[in-house]
């Protein structure tokens, strides 16, 4: 038998009710009155032919019938929202998953060209702190993402834009009160990094040196608080050897070993596999792989 929901209305007050396990708190976030989210849950029992919830002191409780149900309501509307950001992308429109501190000092000031290029596309940008490769459903945060690390993200197409050096660097002041001349003075250091400390863990391995269990160390939010805190004399961070090209030059942060070092990891392109990339996806794609090249001359 074929089951026929009239409202579809009714489903999504059921989805935002399991969400939130309080009819007062979906009637907030809705728009609506209690006695509507009282309604709609009701019809939607009545059209099945079975409870969905069980009505507690503290609240709204799934019963066996509605956990099975929420499950498929929750697949089907982001189903229906992929679908919709899908034909609105094929407007023009693309959303993109960027990190901060690669689009303040890297992709900004060539977003021009893409403008002149294709004038009618629309971007969308949404910052994430190198968690898009980790969403459960990256495709409903953007069309695409920019991620740093070794590239290996699976459900993703990864392209690597171009080969990195990092730079060891830290302010002068703690310099001077951290002398450093060869790679195990680190140890001493207080050691900033972001995410977790895989780039420490191979930078040390590349030299001979093995992880200290007991190294001091600080883990920050994201780039751009990691490069003032370095600035500001907190510690000494590894970081991409172009990202900190000015502020070397201006004497606020200082290189201690005077060369860069080789790394595995580098900033990539990443598109969730599935249904294939729409047509304005496919023309920020091509103009970012396009662009990488002038970036990879200048790291060589």
């Amino acid at each position: 038998m074929v089951v026929k929901i009239r409202n579809i209305t009714s489903i999504q007050v059921f989805n935002v009710a399991c969400q939130t396990g309080n009819v007062t708190r979906a009637a907030q976030l809705l728009n609506i009155s209690q006695s509507s989210v009282s309604y709609h849950i009701k019809k939607l029992e009545t059209d099945l032919g079975c409870s969905l919830f069980r009505r507690t002191k503290k609240g709204l409780e799934l019963t066996e019938e509605g956990t099975s149900l929420a499950i498929h309501v929750e697949k089907g509307l982001s189903m229906i929202q992929t679908g919709l950001e899908r034909v609105a992308n094929l407007a023009g429109s693309v959303k993109v998953a960027l990190l901060p501190m690669f689009s303040s000092r890297w992709l900004s000031s060539r977003l021009g060209s893409l403008m002149e290029l294709h004038p009618d596309l629309q971007l969308s940008m949404h910052n994430h702190n190198n968690s898009f490769a980790r969403m459960q459903n990256p495709s409903s945060f953007a069309d695409l993402g920019i991620q740093w690390g070794k590239g290996n993200w699976s459900g993703f197409d990864v392209h690597r834009l171009w080969p990195e050096k990092l730079a060891v660097v830290c302010s002068p002041a703690y310099l001077a009160a951290h002398p450093i001349s060869q790679p195990m003075d680190l140890y001493k250091c207080n050691l900033l990094h972001v995410d977790d400390s895989r780039m420490w863990d191979e930078w040390l391995a590349l030299n001979a040196l093995t992880t200290n269990a007991g190294q001091a160390q600080m883990m920050l939010e994201d780039r751009h608080f990691q490069l003032s805190s370095t600035i500001n004399g907190l510690g000494v961070s590894l970081f991409a050897s172009w990202l900190v090209e000015e502020e070397l030059r201006s004497g606020v942060l200082v290189n201690p070993f005077g060369r860069n070092f080789e790394t595995s990891f580098a900033y990539h392109l990443i598109v969730p596999k599935g249904e294939k990339p729409s047509k304005p996806v496919e023309q920020f794609c091509d103009w970012l792989l396009q662009m990488r090249g002038s970036q990879a001359e200048g790291t060589s």
